[in-house]
């Protein structure tokens, strides 16, 4: 493998894999989109034939397997860097710019997306704090390669089963939430650290990162940016008289 980027495509139902170099010669366009707060998503396009087999076997298996799992990796200069990890969940097919050609797009979102299906209200969590809740919770995706990263909160309590026992209200995603919004934490899963693992972050938000470099314009084979937009907005105030 040369020294520059490279991406890796994988689908499949649970344990995905590379896709067929046809697949890769069709792609065209990938767009991930991460965000605090909320799940992440991607979307790839590709351009087929009318008549390609492989508009063909996106539709079939988008019609046998619903939850289609995707997985995008980077790999710069020899280290592999996950984009995406997560399933398909929308298809279409458009006319293309070239008579004979179509436009397939493919929008997914993360992995937090099988949280969300369906709704176990009334599940029972005896005796449990609710760090154990969420570790419960989370090891039924444990054939996804999630991997919990749980920080018990300071203050909780361990519900006595003779005088309450906690339940489950919604989804799995939506109990995670609202035990996180309760305790004053996030949630979230974020891709890798290598292909095929996730790890479902559910603690305190954590605002400090690694240093990133600085932003270079115009500097040659140091430029890491194309543009730079700078707006400001001066308002003039009276000061008072003293």
């Amino acid at each position: 493998m040369l020294k520059g980027i490279h991406l890796t495509l994988l689908a499949g139902p649970v344990l995905p894999f590379p896709v067929p170099q046809p697949v890769l010669e069709a792609l065209t366009e990938v767009e991930v989109t991460s965000a605090t707060g909320t799940a992440g998503g991607f979307q790839l396009r590709f351009t087929i034939q009318n008549k390609s087999v492989l508009q063909q076997a996106f539709l079939v298996a988008a019609t046998q397997t619903p939850l289609m799992r995707v997985i995008l990796v980077a790999t710069i200069n020899f280290i592999p860097h996950v984009l995406m990890d997560g399933v398909i969940t929308n298809q279409e097919i458009s006319s293309g710019d070239k008579p004979g050609e179509s436009t397939l797009t493919i929008t997914g979102e993360d992995l937090t997306k099988l949280m969300d299906l369906q709704s176990l209200d009334g599940l029972p969590y005896p005796a449990m704090p609710v760090n154990v809740r969420v570790m419960t919770i989370l090891a039924k995706y444990v054939m996804f390669g999630v991997i919990p990263l749980v920080i018990p909160p300071k203050l909780f309590d361990v519900p006595i089963p003779t005088m309450r026992i906690p339940s489950q209200q919604g989804t799995d995603l939506n109990y995670i939430l609202d035990l996180a919004k309760k305790a004053g934490y996030v949630f979230h899963i974020e891709p890798g650290p290598v292909p095929g693992t996730n790890t479902a972050y559910w603690g305190p938000q954590v605002k400090v990162g690694v240093p990133q470099p600085a932003l270079n314009v115009d500097m040659d084979a140091d430029r890491n940016v194309e543009s730079l937009n700078f707006q400001f907005n001066s308002t003039k105030k009276d000061l008072p008289i003293v």
